[in-house]
């Protein structure tokens, strides 16, 4: 089986392996990506996640700009949802924007079918069903991923790689030091339908505080737990729906079902750098390479330095999304959305940059190119420098 051969390969179809490969093929570089599932958006879109979390810090600052902005309009181009009115005006004040999030709830096939549009319309080539088993190494650098196919492995060649599979499977198997969360919450989002109405219900075991009794915790890496976070998961579903029947909506029933566990943590890069929630808000990192506000409470802003998303014993390697290097407060952050929208254009347009110089940007140069592409890059918001090391 002849092999393929990209200048970057990005591996996992969610928001930040979307917005990595839109950002590495924008840069000139002849990019795929590498999805297992059979279509894009990862939980934004398989897993029903279809809020679009806040682009702003509730101030009326708009935090992330850019892809992250892009993707936001991309989730109401076929309908449904509206952008709150005064984040749609140019000629808004901050004053005017403040306590209203710039955030969207968008329809999930409807994202599905626009970013698989926007990705090719690119020049991305996209591979579903490709489960990447390993990788091939050289010189302290990935020179190739192996993928499952229908008709035996293959393999992918590639100059830089960015690993957006959500629980750091590349990093994992490149021989990257990784950090295991087993604390996964049992979930369930799901559409329900009662001959009138689809309703949106967002299911989940508290996230910060004790599960009930009769629930448990689970790994994202474990098989059995993954099996049977997905089985507990459609079981909290049909409670769900039977209590509703009891409660007086006898005809209701579940519609539309997550088509992918809903964990929140799995695996994730340990850099050199761990950004955390509790330490650096109001924190200006010096390789900062995009902004965010927190999705939980207005007021807090955050940028996100490079140091996060770089692999360290493999060069040529990223890490997006929750994939990159966070504590425990802060890999809240960065599984969201616009995070995951934010590390990724940076990782992409940063691929782009080494594949056609054969070296890293500086980080100024990394800079200049991402307020470029529309990146909010704005150190004046924050009160505390911390500098590169």
């Amino acid at each position: 089986m002849v092999n393929l051969n990209y200048d970057v390969v990005v591996c996992g179809g969610g928001i930040g392996g979307i917005t990595a490969a839109l950002a590495a093929a924008r840069g000139g570089a002849r990019t795929c990506i590498l999805e297992k599932e059979y279509a894009l958006g990862g939980l934004a879109t398989l897993g029903l996640i279809v809020i679009y979390l806040p682009l702003c810090d509730g101030d009326g600052v708009k935090m992330s700009g850019g892809i992250a902005e892009e993707l936001l309009k991309l989730s109401l181009k076929y309908g449904p949802g509206k952008i709150p009115e005064v984040w749609e005006r140019e000629d808004a004040t901050e004053s005017e924007r403040a306590g209203i999030r710039y955030r969207v709830q968008y329809n999930a096939a409807s994202l599905m079918i626009a970013a698989e549009e926007l990705l090719l319309s690119e020049g991305v080539k996209i591979y579903y069903d490709a489960r990447i088993s390993g990788v091939e190494r050289k010189n302290g650098k990935i020179t190739g991923v192996i993928v499952e196919t229908k008709r035996g492995k293959q393999i992918v060649l590639g100059n830089v790689f960015i690993d957006a599979t959500g629980d750091a499977d590349v990093c994992w198997m490149a021989g990257e030091d990784t950090v295991d969360d087993d604390t996964n919450r049992r979930t369930g989002w799901y559409f329900s339908y009662d001959g009138k109405e689809i309703k949106l219900h967002q299911l989940t075991d508290p996230l910060y505080s004790d599960i009930p009794e009769d629930s448990r915790l689970y790994s994202g890496t474990n098989l059995d737990d993954i099996s049977q976070h997905c089985i507990d998961g459609r079981k909290m579903i049909l409670e769900h729906v039977l209590k509703m029947r009891k409660s007086g909506n006898p005809d209701v029933y579940p519609l539309i079902i997550p088509a992918i566990p809903g964990f929140r943590m799995t695996r994730r890069l340990a850099g050199t750098f761990e950004f955390s929630e509790e330490l650096h808000e109001r924190c200006w990192f010096t390789d900062a390479i995009g902004m965010i506000g927190n999705w939980k409470v207005p007021h807090k802003r955050y940028s996100i330095p490079y140091r996060s998303i770089k692999a360290v014993k493999n060069s040529n390697l990223f890490a997006v999304g929750r994939c990159c290097c966070a504590d425990k407060s802060g890999w809240d952050l960065t599984r969201v959305i616009p995070t995951c929208a934010v590390t990724g254009e940076a990782a992409g347009t940063a691929a782009a940059m080494i594949s056609a110089t054969g070296k890293e940007p500086d980080i100024s140069e990394l800079q200049e190119v991402l307020r470029k592409n529309g990146v909010p890059l704005r150190p004046e918001l924050f009160t505390k420098v911390i500098e590169a090391t």
